[in-house]
């Protein structure tokens, strides 16, 4: 009988393996099979933020948790114990892989010990440096330190380690960004095995190599670049022409491959890199400057080997036929999206000189097409989220002199939808083959993820029976808000609610673009994933295998270098937000407008509408009478009536601004 009743315990106690997510208060969350599970801070035996864990559902603490005032918080401000909403409580059994081999924070002495304290909140472990470890001796107290883990904490050690690199002193211009860098683990230098090859291949020229696929010559087509006003890298051309009545739509994309040889020393340090990461002062790009910026870049008025598909289209905006084609060009013109708008507008008021009449008839001819292919999108169930991003002007001391707010306009939309299209016409190649490929995945999202906002939905007035069950109910949600105040608030909490697209050999949805197929091909020069369907797409053309050491990473380098983009993104958020802090830190005591954006039981976040920062209302600020009600996404006042609810705009004082932690403090005006 004692037996069955262990056997029984066991089966409750069953195992789930998940990345664990701490708070800044120390707690942590899980996602299970069973539902999301709460991780009470003594109960993470040394789990960090990011780690992979092996967690087990406890009942027994849920049952003293149920035992507690109906309605009692949990400290998180987001959860609480009711018998509607009941919290599932777990306890870590394992670290089974770490996130963090080193980490970066502020060196202090104490009591003849020198201590580290994590710059990232999330991690609520002191690290105690190793005293015989020759490294960092020497630091100043309030150094800011990178430390090498030697021992994780655990019930009866501490964290341990030994100073790896002192970044630089508090205070120091430009020392933030840094921090970031190397908290995200970003590659700053190229190995010199690789610089050597990238002059080798620069010192050659514009030569043509032996292939396996004929090179074609497009230097007679009318091509032209449409990119930021600022980039650097030029990766994807396009040209458009009338053969026989139809339609061409051509993409050319810089051909990378045709340099960096697979497992060259370039090669190497591309595949670790994975992307290219844009920060506000700074890109630090996936290949050598020689390479991304010179020689593999589709600059204006120089010859440049690209990788070619040609798309007739129908009246429809339907491809009829494609071809795909190693190829020579040469740009004609190098365009901004801003010029670009600007022919746009003249078009739209009848203006066009004779020297422009050519290339303003290219632009207004892929307008139409680009139209028409949203317009397909858009039928099949795509899903079109708004979007509004700071783009922030530095001096050269890297101190923030303006912000411009950016858009979707009709002169991105050219570019984006030819490159969709392109990206779709190459898995759809690929996958008619059977051919071995890097497919772009984005799976349905979770269901308990929609249900969390479906209220929020109901409140803005979409009457729904349930949570959306497609795509195309998500879009039609976002078409019918479009031109309403809560339209970019809409769209930003249906896309928190999606699941992140990933990279994978084996293709099974686009959700957000409700497409049957799809990859990433158009930027090779910034993102390895496409280097890879370019050496593959070449070996498909050329009816060869490709060898067997690539095909046997194709698995690794999906899951690298999905994890390498939330690594870059979240570097990049960071950043932009770290340095709209120190823009907005000498305005201290303004009023700014700005729109409520999420709620929880501690207070609300503002995001402005100037800069886009986000800021933080503490429910302690807020007049007495105020009471959060979760169900509703609001505080409200009973007695006066007034309230504070989701999507309403506020004006707000900025309060303080504490730059180390990027934080901004605001209160109501």
């Amino acid at each position: 009988m004692a037996r069955r009743n262990r056997k029984g315990k066991r089966a409750q106690r069953q195992s789930s393996v998940g990345v664990i997510r701490v708070s800044r208060r120390g707690f942590a969350f899980v996602d299970t099979p069973e539902g999301e599970l709460f991780i009470h801070r003594s109960h993470l035996r040394g789990a960090m933020d990011g780690d992979l864990v092996e967690v087990v559902r406890s009942r027994s603490l849920e049952s003293k948790m149920r035992q507690q005032d109906e309605g009692s918080q949990v400290r998180s401000g987001r959860y609480s114990q009711t018998h509607e909403n009941p919290l599932l409580i777990g306890v870590v059994r394992s670290v089974m892989e770490r996130a963090h081999e080193t980490i970066v924070g502020t060196l202090h002495y104490q009591d003849g010990l020198a201590i580290v304290h994590p710059h990232n909140e999330h991690i609520p472990y002191d690290i105690f440096l190793d005293p015989r470890a020759p490294q960092g001796r020497h630091a100043k107290e309030g150094a800011i330190v990178s430390v090498r883990m030697t021992t994780y904490p655990g019930r009866l050690e501490a964290a341990s380690g030994y100073i790896e690199e002192v970044i630089g002193e508090e205070g120091e211009q430009g020392l933030g960004i840094e921090v970031i860098i190397r908290e995200h683990g970003l590659e700053t230098v190229f190995s010199a095995a690789a610089l050597e090859e990238g002059a080798t291949l620069a010192s050659r020229g514009f030569t043509e190599k032996e292939e396996s696929l004929l090179r074609r010559d497009l230097r007679g087509r009318f091509i032209f670049t449409i990119d930021p006003s600022d980039a650097k890298d030029f990766d994807d051309a396009i040209s458009v022409d009338f053969i026989e009545g139809q339609l061409r739509l051509g993409v050319h994309i810089a051909d990378v491959s045709a340099y960096v040889a697979w497992d060259g020393a370039i090669d190497l340090d591309a595949r670790r890199r994975a992307t290219s990461v844009y920060l506000p002062d700074r890109v630090i790009p996936m290949l050598p400057p020689l390479l991304c910026d010179e020689l593999c870049s589709l600059k204006a008025g120089e010859d440049k080997f690209a990788f070619t598909i040609d798309m007739l289209i129908d009246s429809n905006g339907a491809p009829l036929a494609t071809e795909f084609y190693p190829s020579r060009i040469r740009s004609s013109v190098r365009l901004s999206y801003d010029e670009v708008a600007e022919i746009l507008d003249d078009l739209d008021k009848g203006v066009s000189s004779d020297h422009e009449s050519l290339l303003h008839r290219k632009i207004q001819a892929l307008r139409r097409l680009a139209k028409k292919l949203q317009r397909r999108r858009l039928q099949r169930g795509a899903i079109e989220f708004a979007s509004v991003e700071p783009k922030l002007t530095l001096d050269q001391e890297g101190r923030v002199v303006g912000v411009r707010l950016r858009t979707k306009t009709e002169a991105t939309s050219i570019i984006e939808e030819a490159m969709i299209l392109a990206n779709e016409q190459v898995a759809g190649y690929m996958l008619a083959h059977d051919a071995p490929a890097i497919y772009r995945v984005h799976d349905e999202p979770l269901a308990n993820t929609l249900s969390e906002i479906l209220p929020v939905l109901q409140e803005f007035g979409h009457a729904l029976q349930g949570i959306p069950q497609s795509s195309r109910e998500i879009q039609e949600i976002l078409a019918s808000s479009e031109g309403s105040p809560e339209h970019h608030l809409l769209s930003s909490l249906l896309l928190r609610a999606m699941k992140r697209a990933r990279y994978a050999t084996t293709y099974t949805t686009h959700f957000g673009l409700a497409s049957r197929h799809y990859t990433h091909f158009t930027s090779p020069i910034r993102r390895y994933p496409d280097l890879m369907v370019h050496r593959l797409l070449k070996y498909r053309l050329a009816d060869m295998a490709p060898p067997t050491g690539l095909l046997k990473q194709l698995d690794w380098i999906c899951d690298h270098a999905s994890e390498m983009e939330r690594e870059a993104e979240q570097a990049s958020f960071e950043a932009t937000a770290l340095k709209l802090c120190e823009f907005l830190k000498p305005r201290v005591g303004e009023t700014f407008s700005g729109i409520i954006t999420s709620l929880s039981a501690s207070g609300f976040t503002v995001r402005e509408d100037e800069t886009t920062a986000e800021g933080y209302v503490e429910r302690e600020s807020l007049p007495e009478g105020f009471l959060h009600d979760r169900q509703s996404q609001r505080y409200h006042d009973p007695e006066s009536g007034g309230e504070y609810r989701l999507r309403q705009p506020v004006r707000v004082i900025l309060k303080a601004v504490d730059v180390s932690r990027v934080r901004l403090q605001f209160v109501i005006a």
